[in-house]
């Protein structure tokens, strides 16, 4: 019977537990996000906040002014009633054109699944010749300013271009809460750790 010494065992242990925090270390640093691949969901995004405050305006109508024409409160309900229909038509175009694809970005590489989880393309950072970023990533629609700048078709947009050999590749993502921007946000920092040639842009 073949036997393992002592200092065997021990090795193997330290390797299993090291492997084993490794493993961790990697999960514990992971932004998973929905791929954005058509461009047309940012013009649908503006579009629907535009039809999301269009049925203030027959309410703030009907609320505020008890003594309008019975023509223009029919008009009213039926803005009203418009809004809401193309808001749902709207966003049935979102859902359509958003999440068929999902991103999910480690300190070692960039995979792109689908939504059923397997896996379409994985990309290993360490091949990338440089990593470009944004300045900074947040949530659309957080500001007055940035209302107003969506609804005039200047989208916010968070991405990650990949640069090699002189050709780039920009994965647009969307984020939705402050923990993806915070996970991301500590994935950069390891990626300096680890020597990735990463740049960020400005004015962006």
């Amino acid at each position: 019977m073949y036997m393992i010494d002592g200092n065997t065992q021990q090795k193997q242990v330290r390797q299993h537990k090291k492997d084993h925090f490794s493993v961790i270390r990697k999960n514990s640093h992971m932004f998973k996000a929905k791929l954005i691949e058509n461009e047309n969901y940012y013009k649908l995004r503006s579009k629907q906040l535009l039809l999301m405050l269009i049925p203030s305006i027959p309410i703030g109508l009907l609320v505020n002014f008890h003594q309008i024409p019975i023509w223009l409160t029919i008009l009213m309900i039926g803005l009203y009633i418009g809004a809401i229909f193309f808001t749902i038509r709207n966003q049935k175009q979102i859902n359509s054109v958003l999440g068929n694809k999902l991103i999910e970005i480690d300190i070692e590489e960039i995979r792109i699944k689908s939504k059923k989880g397997t896996d379409n393309e994985t990309i290993k950072l360490n091949s990338v010749e440089k990593i470009i970023l944004k300045d900074e990533y947040s949530m659309p629609q957080e500001t007055m300013k940035e209302i107003g700048q969506e609804l005039t078709g200047k989208t916010k947009q968070n991405y990650v271009i990949l640069q090699q050999e002189n050709q780039k590749r920009q994965l647009d993502f969307e984020v939705d809460s402050y923990y993806k921007i915070n996970q991301l946000n500590k994935l950069i920092e390891s990626w300096k750790m680890k020597g990735y040639n990463v740049e960020r842009m400005t004015g962006n």
